[in-house]
């Protein structure tokens, strides 16, 4: 056993010697602890594996400008040490690895002990990965202006540098989602590059798209929730506000990759969303409270609990607001828990939430209405709920040959929706709609790292298990389920199952001179069964058994000082959804038919350029994705009627460019730009030739720009500027509609002030009050269109109380 005494430990921070490349690392005052964490301006104390420890600094010199001349090093002096242990514990043949953590993510410092007398820190160097202005901008207490090694766990279910990947990964932190003017998580999303977002319904849920798959969005990007997945299958949107914000660590951001990992709908790419756990040996949460514009009201509270080896972490939010159109009321209620136990080679987590939701449907306004009243419905009474829970447990063991983990989850959903605006006789006046879901997924793993002929290699082997069942019934003539029986009609009474199974493993092998080279394969088998047992006839079920595969392979080398270049490939998959295979109208005799779609698959390449060097980065990437039987309506058919199918081939190819500045110590801006050629191919439908095509809702050009700026030590100003170009209208493959969507810009602010413990904020969303909208459809006759208006200018007010 090695035992390293407070002043080697304080010897070796403070000494240049044996630091190695770890310029600008250190912002002040700064806490260091015994478990690896910084803490910026606080003195907080963290429990470790054997007790805790405090290390207080403060610079030395010229504040403005601490680092020092000679060797770009931050210096650090005047430690104070309380309640510390007279010595650290750990194995010299194992030596632990320790994260220091500030608040623009996470910093990969490795701690190593090669003799009695002395701890060699390594800092892991980075790739650049673009993040919104809002990652600059900090607390009450100065920040390093580096954004360093941030540690991410999606691309292979493990936890790993961000550098040593050879695919481009964004970061999004806990303190940018404070800090940044977009007032949702999907609109920070957005200020990504190759992200694009869209309100289909009116509802605080809106569709994702990477890489510009249109109305299909959501069904081909893959939403995780702390590595699992939450795309339910069901056209229905990623239940974005039933996570609260205050719950979230970081998000980890992976494009046109995950496949292999996760299986079905990640060709567009994949978003990790990471909650927080309590930090150990603390008590502290926060309260809060947020009105505005449309009589909105929000209260929000967090709880963090944790002992030496147990924590507990709790977050809720209850939103209610008017919104901005006639009949769009929105009432939502979330909670969400973590409970974790630490031990010596390991941990066991229980990860649980509560939504749930009614939402109001306003519906889409013709473009008349959209002059003369674009508030306005003609759906008064449509309304729509959701109610939802989820409940996941991991447990995960170091060993001496590898990482072992497993997870187990559960997750049910209970909709029902009510339309009453449906005026051909043959759908009747009104329809109600109850359905429910759950699944149960089962994802054990391992990790093993070894070294071979000079190379160090990760080996990473896993599986997949998931079980899926679906029921729904749509009555007519009523208005709740159940409705009186002599007023309901059942109308239909479909029931699916699918069940999943898959294996994988990933290889990674990190070559001399810096190349890293990763390559990998999934298998999955899939088994659809979907019948609606209202009606008796044969083509009303289906079932279907396909085996599909994933593969790719991607390389990062390094050019010089500043200069990466990084290449990928690789295919995907994507599974039709229930609602994709279901058709309550495309039998024989008018009646319901169900007919599964083969699976759809992907070809991806990439090649990208990395820059880095501070206080510069940028990054440029160009991609083609070549699709075969993807899945998507088609309105041109005649003899589809409502129908889903596999279209014929279709092709997206795009060009990213993004980048930051830290202009100064008070200043940073950030940009980005996205071209996006969405295709078809070949072929026809019904008689039309669809061949080079434009595929609806995608914009060519996007952009996004903007800034934080330090306007005191404890006020924040940040300013976002969104460009969405021109977009064909939905249901307009054939490309014939007289007009297409218009192209529009929104500008937001907000300012942020921290009161001793209070934190005060004013949030103006669409500043220039721009009338526009995110989704519009054309008419049969393609000489006009509907759309859902977006909200004009709109202002948010929040207090939030913070205590320890």
């Amino acid at each position: 056993m090695v035992e390293l005494n407070g002043n080697q430990v304080r010897d070796a921070l403070n000494s240049h010697t044996v630091i190695e490349s770890f310029p600008d690392a250190w912002a002040a005052p700064a806490t260091v602890s015994r478990c690896g964490r910084i803490n910026q301006g606080t003195s907080e104390q963290f429990g470790g594996p054997r007790g805790h420890c405090e290390f207080s600094s403060s610079w030395e010199g010229d504040t403005s400008n601490p680092a020092s001349p000679d060797t770009g090093l931050e210096r650090i002096r005047n430690y104070r040490v309380g309640r510390c242990p007279d010595r650290f514990h750990f194995r010299s043949q194992s030596p632990p690895r320790y994260f220091l953590v500030n608040h623009l993510g996470m910093i990969n410092l490795h701690i190593q002990a090669e003799q009695a007398d002395t701890v060699i820190l390594r800092k892991f160097i980075l790739p650049f990965f673009l993040i919104p202005a809002s990652a600059w901008a900090v607390g009450a207490n100065d920040q390093p202006k580096n954004q360093l090694e941030e540690v991410v766990v999606t691309a292979t279910r493990f936890s790993q540098r961000a550098g040593d990947l050879p695919i481009g990964v964004s970061i999004v932190s806990a303190q940018q989602i404070k800090d940044s003017a977009a007032s949702t998580l999907p609109e920070l999303l957005q200020q990504l590059a190759g992200i694009h977002t869209r309100n289909v319904d009116g509802s605080p849920d809106p569709q994702i798209d990477m890489r510009g798959f249109g109305i299909t969005g959501n069904q081909n990007t893959l939403v995780l929730l702390d590595g699992q997945r939450i795309n339910e299958n069901e056209l229905v949107g990623i239940r974005w506000s039933s996570i609260p914000l205050d719950s979230i660590e970081r998000i980890e951001v992976l494009r046109s990759s995950g496949a292999v990992t996760y299986g079905t709908g990640a060709t567009g790419g994949v978003i990790n969303i990471v909650t927080r756990a309590a930090a150990p040996g603390r008590v502290s949460g926060t309260g809060g409270l947020s009105f505005g514009s449309y009589s909105g009201t929000e209260f929000n509270g967090t709880l963090n609990a944790a002992a030496k080896n147990f924590g507990l972490a709790l977050s809720g939010n209850a939103l209610q607001t008017d919104n901005y159109r006639v009949n769009n009321a929105l009432r939502q209620m979330n909670l969400q828990g973590d409970l974790r136990y630490q031990f010596t080679n390991g941990r066991a987590l229980l990860k649980f939430g509560l939504d749930d939701q009614k939402l109001e449907l306003p519906a889409t306004r013709t473009e008349a209405q959209l002059r003369s009243d674009r508030k306005g419905t003609s759906t008064p009474r449509d309304f729509t709920t959701r109610d939802g829970a989820f409940v996941t447990l991991r447990g995960e063991h170091t060993t001496r040959f590898g990482e072992l983990a497993a997870d187990l989850s559960f997750r049910d959903n209970h909709r029902t929706a009510l339309f009453d605006d449906y005026s051909i006789d043959s759908f009747n006046s009104k329809t109600f709609v109850d359905s429910r879901s759950h699944v149960w997924l089962f994802n054990p793993r391992m990790k093993l790292p070894f070294q071979a002929f000079g190379m160090n290699h990760d080996l990473v082997l896993g599986a997949n298990l998931e079980w899926w069942n679906y029921g729904a019934q749509r009555l007519t003539g009523a208005e709740t389920i159940p409705g009186p029986a002599s007023a309901s009609i059942l109308q239909t009474d479909v029931v699916a199952t699918q069940q999943n199974r898959a294996v994988y493993l990933q290889h990674a092998i990190t070559l001399p001179r810096g190349t890293v080279v990763t390559f990998g394969g999934r298998l999955q088998w899939v088994e659809n069964k979907a019948n609606d047992r209202f009606n008796p006839a044969p083509h009303a079920r289906d079932r279907q058994s396909r085996t599909v595969y994933a593969y790719d392979a991607a390389v990062r080398q390094p050019l010089g000082p500043a200069f990466s270049f990084y290449g990928k490939f690789g295919r995907s998959f994507r599974i039709a959804t229930v609602d994709e295979n279901y058709n309550q109208f495309g039998g024989p005799s008018f009646d319901s038919v169900v007919s599964i779609l083969e699976p759809q698959t992907a070809h991806t390449g990439e090649v990208g350029l990395d820059y880095q060097k501070e206080p510069v980065r940028a990054r440029l990437a160009f991609y083609q994705i070549n699709l075969n039987n993807e899945i998507g309506f088609m309105n041109v058919d005649p003899f589809r009627f409502f129908a889903n199918t596999n279209l014929p081939p279709t092709r997206r190819r795009g060009a990213e460019l993004e980048g930051s500045w830290a202009v100064t110590s008070k200043i940073d801006i950030f940009g980005n730009y996205t071209y996006s050629d969405a295709r078809f191919r070949e072929g026809s439908f019904g008689g039309v030739d669809i061949s080079g095509n434009i595929i609806p809702l995608v914009p060519r050009h996007s952009a996004s720009a903007g800034g934080t700026f330090r306007l005191a030590p404890t006020t924040r100003f940040a300013a976002t500027m969104n460009y969405v170009g021109e977009q064909v209208l939905d249901n307009d493959q054939a490309n014939t509609a007289s007009r297409r969507m218009p192209d529009y810009v929104t500008v937001d602010l907000k300012v942020t002030h921290q009161l001793r413990k209070l934190l005060l904020s004013m949030a103006v969303n669409n500043l220039f009050d721009e009338k526009y909208f995110s989704y519009a459809i054309r008419n049969a006759a393609g000489t006009s269109f509907s759309a859902l208006p977006a909200r004009e200018r709109n202002v948010w007010f929040t207090m939030k109380y913070q205590f320890n």
